[in-house]
């Protein structure tokens, strides 16, 4: 018997109270008891409705598909996403606690906030990464650089001169906005607001040249011409806008900027109770209908498990604490 996936809404804990009630309570035919249910709560350290909250609600309502469990997505935002983050990380390790883990709390916020209560990758125990999205570098389309070569001669011919707005201090785009000064020897002036909305309308109005963004975020003011999408920072194509060429494909590798979501459990995790979430995350992130799902609101499937995705954790990391190292980024707050 397939268990519910549990919407945004429901009393968490009422439900598992509920749930165990019943599972103690019913019988089946012939009077044995049936077994209680396992409900397990994926912590999203973020508001309901963004990417991070989406794609949570998308892999556990497979998981729950696949392992007749009950999955609770439980928002617990705060702090920058580190409340929820440090509330897992403290949480009882058996499997029923799990993090919806990104490339920000794992990788930004710990290499720009001067205090923070969790340690990546210490704390955690790293199952899966479930999937991805990139950033590309816009420019408003009255910007005279029709390639990212000319982008570059043009931001070394102005230094300062090139406005790159970007979705708050420290966030991914503005990070990403870090790297190309370090990498490329060029002085964009980033430009921090409240948010992405923002940003979009500024690029818009004019009021800034360029900006760092989520192909599926940029796309409809490329349709409309407003904006010129130069490159996608990561090293493949984004299926989103399949004629932007790629960092790979300019020459330029290692400009990476590469949203990532995934799923971690507390550090201490028995062996065994790891190994089966990882199995059982494996068969999903195999199927064909759960990679729809990701496809279809834009972002790419991204399968890592177990060891693999443990070293992605730690290499992205040191990405972000190189160019906050460079940049001199550091946040108290």
């Amino acid at each position: 018997m397939t268990r519910p996936f549990i919407p945004h809404g429901t009393d968490p804990l009422l439900t598992r109270r509920t749930l165990l009630q019943l599972g103690a309570c019913l019988t089946l035919p012939g009077g044995a008891a049936m077994a209680q249910t396992r409900v397990t709560r994926l912590v999203v350290p973020y508001t309901p409705g963004a990417s991070n909250d989406i794609v949570a609600r998308l892999f556990a309502d497979a998981m729950a598909r696949r392992t007749g469990n009950t999955w609770i997505v439980e928002n617990k935002p705060g702090a920058g996403s580190m409340l929820g983050t440090e509330f897992v990380a403290k949480a009882t390790p058996d499997g029923s606690t799990l993090l919806l883990c990104s490339a920000a709390n794992m990788g930004v916020l710990p290499a720009t906030r001067k205090t923070i209560r969790y340690n990546v990758p210490q704390d955690f125990t790293f199952l899966a990464r479930v999937a991805s999205s990139p950033y590309a570098l816009t420019v408003r389309s009255s910007v005279p650089a029709a390639n990212f070569a000319e982008f570059v001669k043009l931001a070394k011919a102005r230094p300062g001169g090139i406005r790159v707005g970007a979705s708050g201090i420290g966030a991914l785009d503005y990070m990403g906005a870090s790297m190309l000064n370090a990498e490329l020897g060029i002085d964009l002036q980033i430009v921090p607001y409240k948010g992405m909305a923002g940003v979009l309308n500024d690029l818009r109005a004019g009021q800034i040249e360029a900006a760092i963004v989520s192909p599926g975020t940029i796309e409809p003011l490329a349709k409309e011409g407003h904006v010129r999408v130069l490159t996608v920072l990561d090293d493949r194509r984004s299926a989103v806008l399949p004629e932007v060429p790629s960092s790979v494909d300019i020459g330029q590798p290692r400009l990476k900027v590469v949203n990532w979501w995934g799923i971690a459990g507390p550090a201490r995790m028995p062996a065994a109770t790891a190994d089966a979430l990882r199995q059982d995350m494996a068969a999903v992130l195999a199927n064909p209908a759960f990679t729809r799902s990701i496809d279809d609101k834009g972002y790419d499937p991204a399968a890592l498990v177990g060891e693999p995705f443990t070293r992605h954790v730690a290499s992205d990391l040191a990405v972000w604490k190189g160019v906050a190292s460079q940049a001199r980024i550091s946040i108290d707050e």
